[in-house]
């Protein structure tokens, strides 16, 4: 993409970085038209993705879209040049916030985001990102949102937006969780999770996943839901997983449409099955996951009332099997797919 331009101090291991802002240095007090989210599938981005953010927060593609900061815990600024001509944004500014930054780093990139109408959290490591949860930055992200901006993010930026956040804390960089190891054990010790680090009102209740097919991620998702659903009541949880070149875009009125960058992106929307085996040590067993699949640009689902267009069907995942899915293939519609509940205006 671009070339990293000068920063504020030195970038080290253990000092944040506040790149100079693409655009004008001088924050725009604009009130947005949002608020929105951007739910982003990782690898490639999503050119209309970023149109959209502009649009939502100026309420016109002719209008000043105001300021947008680039949040992430490694990188560096590639993102900032490619954002800024993508829309009509005052300034787009990278801040980057690695694992050991101070609480005064911490505090700078609040007191920073709170000027700003947009926010978009680049990919890396989640477990990266959580423990900025209770922070005066979460804080000020999430009144980036109330005060009618948009956030989003891709990849592990995407995966903390929901209720519940898989976390990666568990873990280490050696170690990712795959869906043979979340359905051979779902209790795993490499599991975990964060609750509660933001308060996006679409995504109550909701995990969400990226590089979802590419990755073949549907056991562990069906994993993680089971697993939650055993903590917070059965039914209670519901899942947005995203593909890479893909991204969702979310309303003020709760409505996503799906955007691509190219062809083969899509979104599933996946409510909890009923587990027939949930135990540690124990191959997964869920039968009956109810999962809506959109694959079409402009594609729309409301992710509060759970309706709106796309193919809908049914998914059992049993670890017991050697071809642990049925239908063999959970990322496709298959042939006895029926058309998703409309919404009711």
């Amino acid at each position: 993409m671009m070339t990293a331009s000068p920063a504020f101090g030195a970038m080290t291991t253990c000092h944040a970085t506040f790149y100079h802002s693409v655009g004008t240095t001088e924050t725009e007090a604009i009130q947005p038209h949002g608020p929105g989210l951007v739910l982003m599938g990782g690898g490639t981005d999503v050119d209309e993705a970023f149109r959209w953010i502009a649009t939502t927060v100026a309420g016109s593609r002719l209008r000043d879209a105001g300021d947008l900061v680039v949040l992430r815990a490694s990188g560096d600024n590639d993102y900032d040049d490619y954002i800024h001509g993508l829309g009509a944004f005052h300034s787009v500014r990278t801040i980057l916030l690695p694992p050991c930054a101070s609480a005064v780093d911490i505090a700078r990139a609040a007191a920073l985001v709170s000027h700003v109408q947009s926010v978009f959290f680049a990919g890396g490591d989640q477990a990266e990102y959580v423990i900025w949860k209770g922070t005066p930055l979460a804080a000020a992200v999430q009144r980036v949102y109330d005060r009618g901006g948009v956030v989003g993010g891709t990849s592990a930026g995407l995966a903390i937006l929901g209720t519940y956040v898989f976390d990666a804390v568990a873990g280490d960089r050696t170690h990712d969780v795959h869906t043979p190891d979340a359905v051979a054990d779902p209790f795993e010790q490499a599991i975990s999770f964060t609750e509660g680090f933001f308060d996006f009102p679409p995504l109550r209740g909701v995990i969400s996943d990226t590089h979802f097919r590419v990755r073949d991620r549907f056991g562990r998702l069906a994993a993680f839901m089971a697993r939650l659903d055993a903590l917070h009541g059965a039914g209670n949880v519901r899942a947005i997983a995203m593909d890479a070149r893909s991204a969702l875009v979310v309303g003020r009125d709760g409505v996503g449409k799906l955007l691509l960058q190219g062809t083969g992106g899509r979104a599933l929307f996946v409510r909890s099955g009923r587990p027939v085996r949930l135990e540690r040590g124990r191959p997964l067993i869920v039968r009956g996951l109810d999962v809506v699949l959109v694959d079409r640009a402009g594609q729309r689902f409301d992710v509060r009332r759970w309706c709106g267009d796309g193919s809908e069907y049914s998914v059992d995942v049993d670890g017991e099997r050697s071809k642990m899915y049925s239908p063999s293939d959970p990322y496709v519609a298959p042939p006895g797919a029926h058309p998703a509940t409309p919404c009711a205006h």
